[in-house]
């Protein structure tokens, strides 16, 4: 940004030059002055080479709430763009203003914590006693998010004839006055490809309907499902019970730049009724958290009524699965799943209402491993050329390799150390009394207890003793 000077500081700089003419052997003139013009960038904080090498300046930049940036000032000499670190012989001295805040420097590091517009001046005075000023905005963007409405998640009660629309709507929160946006529309009977392509795109403010039937049937006789097109032109599949539908809204909001900003809404679903007698199907997706090994597991547990019946067994389900029944309509049915092979993941339950003709889908009933690794020596008496070796035990999530340190008097020895098969190998490097510490923790983030153990070299052979609290005297 270039700024011309008024005529009056040119006068007097010419004044000033014939003053010097008496006073010296050469004669300095205004041409000697360099003319700098200066400009604002704003660059992410983490970028160290000249700002001018691959931003661009201007009088509006866009950042977002609490992103840390830097506000540089770039002076030209002579059309020549200085280096920051070279341009401090060209000016006097420099202000910035941010708002209503002051800061002396070439580049100001900064975050804004409140969204809007934020003034920026930068003013320099320059050797021959001129002021520049430069003007930006900042606009701070609000965090854009994406709430679906209608209907709500997991509804199972639309109408699969769908004779007049089924109304899918949404609120979007943080779009700025100098932003515009655009919402695209996705929906599919296949969760894992529902982003893949949209139905079509509407104004944020709006709200679109499916049109159409949308439960499932049989077509021409065969056991394949029939297709159709709705207004969007998506093809929807058809089967044989229901539908269940997943649908989500893709916001892509753009600022006064051009540059886009991507927001996504989570990903709700809705079924129809089913065209059966009245009976109800529940879906409950199982799964054990931070489990490596969900092939391993094995699910049991039980379907049980408000009255305390069982109403289904649950047996031989490996784990990250979901488990289908079909019952009779009834409210407050129990679900309870345990996981009989990692028993630290223990039981999990939750409680739902089954309404007649109707398929539910839960959240994922997840089960928790809360149970911290156990540590105990392989041996507690060996030769003293012997390695020392600790079993650590989860059956649960797993032992976390990456997260395991042993220290020998406070000092660490993993460098040294190898973990293997459950067990912990450490070099026997104590020379007669020493304290030994293993911290551990499991995929869950669980932590084993904090203990230590005593290590005592005699002769030829080393006992291992503990494990102890540091309340009985630890060092």
């Amino acid at each position: 940004m270039i700024f011309r000077r008024s005529s009056l500081p040119f006068l007097f700089a010419a004044a000033t030059a014939s003053l010097l003419i008496s006073c010296s052997d050469a004669e300095i003139g205004p041409s000697d002055v360099p003319v700098i013009t200066q400009a604002i960038y704003v660059v992410p904080e983490n970028y160290y080479d000249e700002p001018y090498k691959k931003y661009v300046s201007s009088e509006n930049f866009y950042v977002n709430i609490n992103q840390k940036i830097k506000i540089c000032g770039i002076y030209t000499a002579d059309k020549d763009t200085l280096p920051i670190d070279l341009s401090a012989p060209y000016y006097s001295s420099h202000r910035w203003t941010i708002d209503d805040r002051e800061a002396f420097a070439s580049v100001v590091y900064y975050s804004f914590d409140k969204a809007g517009v934020h003034k920026v001046t930068f003013e320099t005075i320059d050797k021959l006693g001129d002021t520049l000023v430069s003007h930006a905005n900042i606009y701070v963007n609000t965090p854009t998010t994406i709430s679906l409405q209608s209907p709500p998640n997991h509804y199972n009660q639309v109408d699969g004839i769908n004779a007049n629309g089924l109304e899918l709507s949404w609120k979007i929160y943080g779009i700025d006055p100098w932003e515009t946006s655009q919402c695209y529309i996705y929906a599919s009977y296949f969760r894992d490809s529902l982003w893949v392509s949209p139905l079509g795109a509407v104004k944020c403010n709006n709200s679109v309907s499916l049109l159409d039937t949308l439960n499932m049937k049989v077509s021409n006789g065969t056991d394949k499902p029939s297709t159709k097109t709705n207004d969007f032109g998506d093809t929807l599949y058809y089967g044989f019970e229901n539908s269940t539908i997943y649908w989500g809204v893709h916001a892509v909001i753009k600022n006064g730049k051009g540059d886009r900003e991507h927001v996504f809404s989570d990903v709700y679903s809705f079924s129809t009724k089913l065209q059966n007698d009245g009976n109800a199907i529940v879906e409950v997706p199982v799964a054990c958290r931070f489990n490596q090994y969900p092939e391993k597991s094995r699910l049991v547990g039980a379907i049980i009524s408000s009255a305390g019946d069982t109403l289904s067994k649950i047996s031989g389900i490996k784990g990250n699965a979901t488990i289908r029944k079909t019952l009779d309509p009834q409210s407050n049915v129990k679900i309870v799943v345990c996981d009989s092979v990692r028993t630290e993941y223990g039981c999990s339950s939750m409680t739902v209402n089954l309404a007649p003709s109707t398929k539910t889908i839960t959240d994922t009933l997840f089960l928790q491993d809360k149970v911290k690794p156990s540590i105990v020596p392989a041996a507690t008496e060996l030769s003293r050329d012997d390695r020392i070796k600790f079993l650590i035990l989860d059956n649960g999530s797993g032992v976390n390799a990456s997260r395991i340190t042993a220290l020998l008097n406070n000092d660490t020895v993993n460098v040294y150390s190898y973990f293997e098969d459950y067990t912990l190998t450490i070099p026997n490097i104590c020379k007669k009394n020493c304290e030994l510490k293993i911290y551990a923790e499991d995929y869950a983030n669980n932590k084993a207890p904090d203990v230590y153990w005593r290590i005592t070299n005699e002769k030829e052979t080393t006992f291992i003793t503990g494990p102890f609290s540091k309340t009985e005297g630890s060092k």
